[in-house]
């Protein structure tokens, strides 16, 4: 392995605007790059979104201008919020059909048999994790609302996937019975 690298030392956004200048990225407003650099990050911003823009030797490409960088960072930002709505309607719509599914074929209770899922190890492995995330959402109305208020404390499937990271969800849809993934998908 070759040589560590030391951490080089902070600068002030005068300064970040004067390095990028000295790698020959083009800044056609100051003023903006330090509000930008100010707002967004050095690290977030060049390191991230201007690699493309950089050979090798460190310098940016012939003509890159700041502005450039700025654009690719606000429509990656955009794009991500335009790709996280839709994926929450995705996952919504999973945490639904799984629930509603396995209400209606095994009960309200059905996850806690473990003769519904193929594989019982696995099965063990995912009601620790049914108790870490009970656990880090105890404090959720809804949850102490079934912990105090119904029997046994056990939420039932339809409440319980909303506690489920998509990790859990995933885990459970995976240890369930082919024909009931069928039945889901």
């Amino acid at each position: 392995m070759g040589e560590l690298k030391q951490h080089q030392p902070s600068m002030s956004i005068d300064e970040q605007v004067e390095n990028l200048k000295s790698l020959g990225l083009i800044i056609n407003d100051e003023d903006y790059a330090k509000k930008i650099l100010n707002d967004i990050s050095y690290f977030r911003l060049i390191k991230a979104y201007s690699l493309g823009f950089k050979p090798k030797n460190g310098n940016y490409n012939e003509g890159v201008t700041f502005e450039q960088i700025v654009e690719l960072y606000l429509f990656n930002a955009n794009f991500r919020q335009i790709m996280f709505a839709e994926i929450e309607k995705i996952e919504v719509n999973i945490r639904c059909r799984i629930a509603n599914y396995f209400a209606d074929t095994y009960g309200v209770l059905g996850y806690k048999e473990p003769a519904n899922f193929v594989d019982e190890e696995y099965y063990n492995t995912f009601l620790e994790d049914i108790e870490g995330e009970l656990g880090r959402n105890s404090k959720a109305p809804f949850v102490r609302n079934f912990k105090e208020n119904y029997e046994g404390g056990d939420l039932p499937i339809y409440a319980l996937v909303e506690v489920f990271s998509f990790g859990t969800l995933s885990k459970f849809y995976k240890n369930m019975k082919n024909a009931d993934k069928k039945a889901v998908a």
